[in-house]
């Protein structure tokens, strides 16, 4: 279980960064608009840092307000940023000071090395995070806090370039940028900008990362978090865990859905992750290709996506899993690692089909986004390859599943890894059928069913704006409520989910949406749950 902290900021990256180094505690940090809907914060153009954190934080304040959270029991924070250019500044005024972001704008490596050097070419400068608490009224006096907020602040301290560098930003870890200043600090003991540094080295000399810890470690011996517990799964269940690991087409997804239809399992898609991690560090459009960011990812954090399935799957364990999509050896040895020590054990299963086979399957689909020609579909799988999938399939555990022949001989091999009958395929259409009566249905799952209506009626699998969802939901369940435009489009900005592919919209309508396969997963899920409260 994790306590969720609101972070008031109007930069993806930095909130990106936030929630890295948050990696490993019990917090979750979101964003103020994700959470909200509203329009984020006003950030005053002042030149001192008290003033500057102090007006943000009444703007927090009345956001806060207008969005009905409770600001008596919920804390949130604030960051801001500033850098002193030891030979712009003096001892009363800082150059650029918490003004970095503007005056970062207009210049070149050019003009900052020509600045220096008329003022005589000091080239120290210090990189500050001052990061902004706002204490609950609820916990000011068990936390013995009386004021309203607190203030946790870092700096490092280095130089700026005496040439300039180029190089790419990172696009796991977007914070090391090459648009910031980042691009022209070299941190005190590194060769490079920080924005160059590789992961392990830039956590060194974060600036960021030392008033994180001591706003964590503060919440921590307030005892904000929840105490961490170990759940383990009921072993009521006796159907075994499955690993299905393969390439594009191989047949991983048919049998997972198989799985959940017939035997009740819950379907996790590790892709659905990646996408997750990616959007929670660049956006929905970001600059990136998802699959090169995933092979970077990869390479550079192994387990960025098998971190967030296998949470995901920590909430959900009294159910069998099967779990599709790795392409990583690193993320075989973490899912096991991990849920073995909650009660589960997961047994590995390589789907083997040659590759005209699958690029066959792939035609035959004709889904969008599957318009690849037979060598865009090759380099899909060396590409795979790279990210380390011909290096699980000689795993000592990865045992073989052929599909080469028909579907229904597949199928009948999967039915085989269960070794029993199963609560019979569920009638999804009959099910749905019967959804009308229903009187009362939380949103999420409103959306999730409505979604898996038009997924079994629909072959293509289109997309969906949230004016059609909510139209979608009133047709699926014309007994409730209508679910109102906008509390949809409230919904899907307040976060990304795992949950549902997203597509480029057009005109008013920005994005679009379908179930993913996770999603799916969890829309059978609910689907039988609504069918048993009926009985």
């Amino acid at each position: 279980m994790m306590r969720e902290l609101t972070f008031f900021t109007s930069n993806q990256t930095k909130l990106a960064h936030a929630r890295y180094l948050a990696e490993g505690r019990r917090i979750r940090i979101k964003g103020f608009r994700q959470r909200t809907y509203h329009a984020g914060y006003n950030e005053p153009r002042l030149h001192s840092r008290a003033e500057i954190l102090k007006q943000s934080y009444l703007s927090a304040l009345e956001q806060i307000g207008k969005a009905r959270l409770p600001a008596a029991s919920h804390a949130f924070i604030l960051e801001d940023t500033s850098v002193r250019i030891d030979a712009l500044s003096d001892a009363t005024h800082e150059v650029p000071g918490v003004d970095i972001k503007y005056w970062m704008e207009d210049r070149t490596f050019e003009s900052v090395d020509a600045l220096l050097k008329a003022a005589g070419n000091d080239r120290g400068a210090s990189v500050r995070s001052d990061i902004l608490l706002h204490i609950p009224g609820n916990f000011a006096k068990t936390w013995g806090i009386d004021e309203e907020y607190l203030v946790f602040t870092s700096e490092q301290r280095g130089s700026i370039i005496d040439r300039e560098h180029v190089f790419d930003s990172n696009p796991v870890y977007p914070w090391l940028d090459n648009r910031s200043f980042n691009k022209w600090f070299v941190p005190e003991g590194c060769d490079a900008p920080l924005g160059a540094l590789p992961i392990a080295r830039a956590d060194q000399v974060d600036f960021r990362r030392g008033a994180f810890e001591q706003l964590f470690d503060f919440l921590e011996t307030r005892r904000y978090f929840p105490t961490p517990t170990i759940q383990l799964a009921l072993h009521f269940e006796r159907k075994p865990n499955i690993l299905l690991c393969g390439y594009t087409c191989s047949g991983k997804t048919t049998a997972s859905q198989h799985l959940a239809r017939r035997f009740g399992y819950l379907h996790v898609e590790a892709s659905d992750f990646m996408h997750l991690s990616y959007y929670y560090r660049h956006g929905f459009r970001g600059p990136t290709p998802i699959g090169d960011f995933a092979e970077r990812a990869l390479a550079e954090k192994p387990t960025i996506a098998a971190e967030k399935a296998v949470e995901y799957m920590l909430a959900n364990l009294a159910e069998p899993l099967v779990i599709s999509g790795f392409r990583a050896p690193a993320e075989v040895t973490f899912l096991d690692a991990t849920m073995r020590a909650h009660g589960k054990e997961f047994t590995h299963y390589f789907v083997e089909a040659d590759e005209a086979s699958r690029f066959a399957r792939l035609r035959a689909r004709a889904r969008p986004g599957d318009d690849l020609d037979a060598q865009e579909f090759h380099d899909r799988d060396l590409q795979q390859q790279r990210m380390g999938l011909d290096a699980i399939q000689q795993l000592e555990t990865m045992q073989p599943l052929s599909n080469h022949g028909d579907l229904a001989t597949y199928l009948a091999k999967i039915d085989l890894l269960v070794g029993d009958a199963g609560e019979g395929e569920i009638d999804i259409a009959a099910r749905l059928t019967g959804l009308p009566t229903i009187g009362e249905i939380g949103l999420q799952d409103a959306i999730l069913i409505a979604l898996l209506r038009v997924w079994e009626e629909d072959e293509t699998r289109r997309f969906y704006t949230t004016t059609e969802i909510a139209a979608l939901i009133s047709g699926a369940f014309p007994a409730i409520h209508p679910k109102h435009k906008d509390n949809v489009s409230r919904y899907f900005n307040q976060d990304f989910y795992a949950y549902y592919e997203i597509s480029e919209g057009t005109g008013a309508a920005a994005r679009k949406y379908r179930l993913s396969n996770t999603g799916y997963g969890m829309s059978i899920r609910v689907l039988r749950d609504l069918a048993s409260s009926r009985r």
